[in-house]
Formats: structure tokens, sequence, C-alpha cells
């Protein structure tokens, strides 16, 4: 939920905090110790972020037993870390580049690990090809596309990048990006199936992409293709038609139905479903940008798909809108049940503000009632048949609201379903002033769902992801922004428990900007078992903004079930907000994001080795 949040309530529990060090140019490092998960034993990884200029001191407990971590980076400082069993802590350092280190780390069950190495971020530079692929209103690529290239420099200086593309006019170009930064301005409109070629240099970088400039992902085309899938009303555009709104009529005596715009489209949700069908769904803020509950609480959602792996979309339609336009449904979530049929089943998770003011902060407590109107729900939706159509509303509130919570609602995005076979819906709920994260959950294919415990305090907005282990952690936005957080579930030896409670949090050192982000595991619709549930895999992937701002969405590549994430590609130059990814079904993958409350919501399919390119 896009909320403007509250002064920060202290984390539950405090992993080891912040080291107080002063925020300074660009770091990274190179390391002579692997960096790779823990297998079984005690150990330490060390690794680079040069989107945010920092080295990251991983500690890893795989044993049965707590441990405490004794970390002595001589000249430095001292700390030690308390690491529950099956659990992890982070330590991360904001340091200068060319900074020599060296980290020395024990534990009393005989770890002694001594990681040397220089921070060094100095070349860290990128220049990415893509493709803007809108089709045209029969479904056929236009005769022309705009071919981008976009410079990005994660270095700690400003860098100087020369383009040159042989025979075109204009070759060379130059632009200067800033450190930490990036440049989308150098674009080409060229007819569909043209060849190009870029030769792109700066100190320290020297690249060459070559191909055809058309959408499809294919061998020798531009490795990224985008879309806007949803326009907002704005005095420079019309604004995506989506049909099926509700309105009050001209006479005043009811409502009707009609096809319209909305000011704003906001917090976009996605899944793939198990015949490869991408559904993609967002807020319509009809008469303003504000949340649910606020200003007119008129709030709908809408919904476009495709079947062909997000070349063409439906148009917009919606699939939940209130009886009246002063209540309001929003922020979804999208499920797949894997197991459910050939097609799977799809559940909608959105939620409802019953009147003006009562938004999340605007609930009270004391009942969880389907008809209570002093209080948010979450309600969901379902499809049988890839989102073509959908069930009326089921109200959740009976089964999994305590009537000691005042506002809950579904964490948008996506939710998981575990190697298990249960269906795990991250949520945020407020009990006694403090927002909490945690889940519903439900182990009969949705017929019933429960509450699951609290995954730690001062968060709000979250992602479970499972791991290759069968363990599941909790990704988390600080309601003090600055950091991901993340907690660890702590009895999910068998992968499927999110009911009892979590661990310790621990401030994993990768940048947010206070965003709702996205963290999910390489899994394709068709990667299940023979129960027809997902696989596990070490590989997962993150969206969020690499900046202190909603800005330079960046996805991250990790294949060490997140201790390392070594590969980013920069997926939006500038603004951009909320975002949620999927894997299609040809392994590609897709993100749905956000540009601020009337900038649109805009789909991005790339391949897995175009994100790590670098």
């Amino acid at each position: 939920m896009a909320l403007t949040w509250r002064a920060a309530t202290p984390m539950r529990r405090w992993a080891v905090g912040l080291l107080g060090l002063t925020a300074v140019a660009g770091t990274s490092l190179v390391t002579t110790a692997p960096a790779s998960a823990a297998t079984g034993s005690q150990s330490v990884v060390v690794s680079q972020d040069c989107t945010s200029s920092r080295i990251r001191v991983v500690l890893l407990n795989p044993t049965s037993a707590a441990t405490t971590f004794t970390v002595t980076w001589p000249g430095a400082g001292t700390w030690t870390s308390a690491v529950a069993a099956g659990d992890r802590s982070d330590l991360y350092f904001t340091k200068p580049s060319g900074t020599d280190y060296s980290f020395h780390t024990t534990t009393p069950q005989g770890l002694d690990n001594t990681t040397s190495g220089t921070l060094n971020c100095s070349t860290s530079m990128a220049a990415q090809v893509s493709t803007e692929c809108p089709r045209n209103t029969d479904g056929s690529l236009p005769a022309t596309h705009r071919l981008k290239l976009t410079l990005v420099n994660r270095s700690d200086a400003a860098k100087t990048f020369t383009v040159a593309w042989p025979g075109r006019s204009g070759s060379p170009w130059t632009r200067t990006v800033a450190a930490h930064s990036s440049d989308d301005s150098l674009y080409w409109t060229v007819a569909n199936g043209a060849a190009y070629s870029l030769h792109t240099t700066a100190t320290g970088f020297d690249r060459t992409e070559s191909g055809t400039a058309t959408c499809g992902l294919g061998a020798g085309t531009p490795g990224m293709n985008t879309q806007t899938l949803f326009e907002a009303r704005t005095s420079t555009s019309a604004g995506t038609p989506i049909s099926g709104m509700n309105r009050r009529n001209a006479a005043g005596t009811g409502y009707e139905s009609y096809t319209g715009t909305a000011v704003s489209v906001r917090i976009p949700s996605m899944a793939v479903t198990n015949n490869g069908t991408i559904i993609a769904m967002t807020d319509a803020r009809v008469d303003s940008a504000a949340d649910l509950g606020g200003a007119s609480n008129n709030i709908q959602v809408a919904m476009r798909r495709s079947t062909d792996g997000g070349a063409s979309w439906t148009p917009a339609s919606t699939v939940a809108h209130t009886d009246t336009t002063t209540e309001g449904y929003g922020d979804s979530s999208l499920l797949v049940d894997r197991s459910a049929g050939p097609n799977g089943k799809v559940y909608a998770f959105i939620n409802y503000a019953p009147a003006p003011g009562v938004g999340y902060y605007g609930s009270k407590a004391g009942s969880n009632s389907a008809t209570d109107k002093t209080a948010m729900h979450i309600r969901y939706i379902s499809s049988t048949d890839n989102g073509a159509t959908w069930s009326a509303p089921v109200d959740l509130n009976p089964q999994v609201k305590s009537v000691s919570w005042a506002g809950m609602f579904a964490s948008s995005g996506h939710g998981i379903q575990l190697s298990s076979g249960r269906l795990v819906q991250p949520i945020v709920y407020n009990e006694s002033g403090v927002d909490h994260a945690g889940n519903i959950y439900s182990d009969d294919h949705g017929v019933t769902w429960h509450a699951g415990a609290s995954a730690g305090t001062g968060v709000n907005e979250n992602k479970a992801i499972q791991r290759s282990t069968g363990q599941v952690v909790q990704n988390l936005r600080s309601n003090s922004g600055g950091n991901r957080w993340y907690a660890t579930a702590a009895d999910t030896a068998a992968g499927t428990d999110v009911a009892g409670a979590f661990g310790t949090a621990w401030n994993s050192g990768l940048i947010d900007p206070g965003c709702n982000s996205d963290e999910l595991s390489y899994l394709k619709p068709t990667d299940v078992s023979a129960s027809g549930y997902p696989t596990r895999t070490a590989v997962a992937l993150q969206s969020n903004n690499a900046s202190t701002g909603r800005s330079e969405l960046t996805v991250r590549v990790s294949k060490d079930d997140g201790v390392t994430w070594p590969h980013q590609v920069l997926i939006k130059s500038g603004e951009a907000g909320y975002s949620t990814t999927a894997v299609l079904g040809n392994g590609s993958i897709g993100d749905l994001y956000e540009i601020g409350a009337t900038g649109g919501i805009v789909f991005s399919s790339f391949t897995l080795d175009w994100a790590q390119q670098s």
C-alpha cells in the first residue's frame, strides 16, 4: 500500500547495528575468499555492491545450534553478532574506493577466517540496449521502433561516454554521467528489422552492441523490450480506457458501468499462470492519487492479460469495484496455485476500504466481522481460466484478522506457493500502534486461510521467498527506509511453516529508499514437482530502486540464495516506484513497475543473460 508512513517504530529484534560509518563515495571490493553459500558449516562471505557503495559481510550459520560471530577489522573495530541456528546476519560498510580491508571472523565452534582485499568500483559501468515495443491497435508491430541506449555509471567519479554508430548521422555522441547515476537520453527511431551497431567507450570501459532492432528477445536483438500498459489521465495523456468501471448515474439514483480513465494508476501486481498467461493489475485511482481511504476513496482494480509472453495485451478492464464510489478496492496481489487443475487457480488479493477516512491508519481494532465498516479488509477474487473471468469477492477478515489489530492489508505484488503446496500471501497489520509484517496462508488450496506469526515490527510491505534449503525468509521494507531487512521463519526445516515465530531480523545492507520492492525465486511456471508444486532454486531476483530516492529501478540476480548479488541491470533510469516481477513461460523475466502517481504502469521483459551482463 502506498502509504505515507508515520514515525518509525524500532524493529522487533535488531541484528547488528549500522556500524556508525559515514557514507562516502563509491565502494566495492576484490576479495580473496570465495563468494559461495554455506554448505552445512559456519562461514563468512564478503561481497561488493557498487550500486550503493558498500562492502557486505554475510555471517552464515546453517548448523543446528545458535552461535556468536566475532568480526575484526584491524584498525577499524570489532563487531559481534548472535546468529540463530539455520539463520544469518549481515554487516555492511561504506568506504571510499581504494581502501584496503581485512576481516578476521571467528566463532566458538571453530570458524577462523580472514578475508582481505581492496575496494574498487572505479570501472563499474554498463551500456544497455533496449527496444520500446508498443503494438498497433490490431496487435501488429509498428513499422518503426525506438532503440534506446542506457549508460550506467556505478563508479565513484563522473564518466564521459562516447557512443559511435558507424554510418549513422550525428555519430559519435558524448554523454557525461555523474557518479552512481545513469543517462538514457540517447535513442533512435529505426525501422523494424533494421541493423544497428553501437560502440561505447569511456575510461576503463569498451563495449560493442550489434544486432537487429526488433521486439521479441530473440538472438541478435536487444535484450529488453518495454511498453506502457496503463496510462493516467493527465494534461498530456487521455489515459488508458478501462471497461467495466463503476460510477454514479446521471440521475443520481444508482450506479452504472462505463468505460473510463483514471487520474492516477499505481500499485502493480503480476503473475504468470500455468499455461504462460501473464496477468497484470493496477489501481485505477479514478479521482485522485490518494491511497485507499484517502480523498473520495474511489479506487477500482484494472487488469490486462497477455497470452504471447508480453508481446500483446488485452484491452484494460475492471476486475474489482465496490458497490458505490465512496468504497474502494486496491493494492492487488496475485498468487497462483500451480496444482489446482490444468490452468492452476489464481487468487487476486484486494484490500477493501469501506469509506473515506478508513484507510490503514484510519482503521480501528475491535472487530473482524465481514461487514465491519471501521477497518480495512482483505478480500480475494479467484479465477480458474487464466484470468479471463473472476469470482465474486470473498472477505477474509473473519478468518485472518485478530480483533486486536486495527489496520491490515495484503502486501501488493504477488504471494508464493511453497514446495509443500502451502499458499502464502504477505500482509501488514497494526497492533497497539505498532506496524508488523506477516503472512496469511492456506494448506487446503485456498478453502481456508490462517494468519501466521509476526515476521518483524517497524516494517511494512514485504515479500516471502523460499530458499533452496526450504527455508522461508521475509524481505521487509523498513518504516525508517534506508535498507531492506530480512527475517527467517525459525522452524522451517521442511520449508512449510510461516505460522510459527520468525528469528531475529537483520539489516541486509541492500539499499532501499522506502519503497515496495520485490524478490522471488527464478522458477518458470512449469518448474513443478510430481505433485504440481513449485520446485526450489538458489537463483533469486530482486527488483528495487538502487538509490536513496525512488529512482534507478534495478534488478539484481543472486545464485546463492541471496547471500550475494553479483549481477545487476538497470531497468528504468530516473523516476520509478513500486515494482513486481515474474518469470515468464519461456524463461525470460517480466518486471511491472510504476512511474510516480501519473507516469504510468510499464512492463519490461528481458532475458536472464541480459540481467547478468554487469
